[in-house]
């Protein structure tokens, strides 16, 4: 991830910087949520799969309250 690209960066990332955080469990998170939220080329393989389930929700439920509401349940189970 480039700093001075700030298309590869992602809200995530922002945070993890913010609040210096460095745990691994994290930084991996980091990494999967960047690519799902990214069009970063370098992104591990389960970002396919949190990128997915975000296109689906989005497909599938029109207001954004309620879609967060519905699938804020299925990020916290991952």
């Amino acid at each position: 991830m480039k700093d001075e690209d700030n298309n590869r960066k992602c809200t995530f990332d922002a945070l993890m910087e913010a609040y210096k955080l460095d745990d691994p469990a994290l930084l991996m998170l980091a990494k999967i949520v960047n690519g799902a939220d990214t069009s970063n080329p370098d992104t591990p393989l389960e970002s396919a799969g949190l990128k997915a389930i975000a296109y689906g929700f989005a497909l599938t439920v029109p207001d954004d309250h309620r879609k967060i509401e519905l699938e804020t349940p299925m990020y916290d189970g991952l």
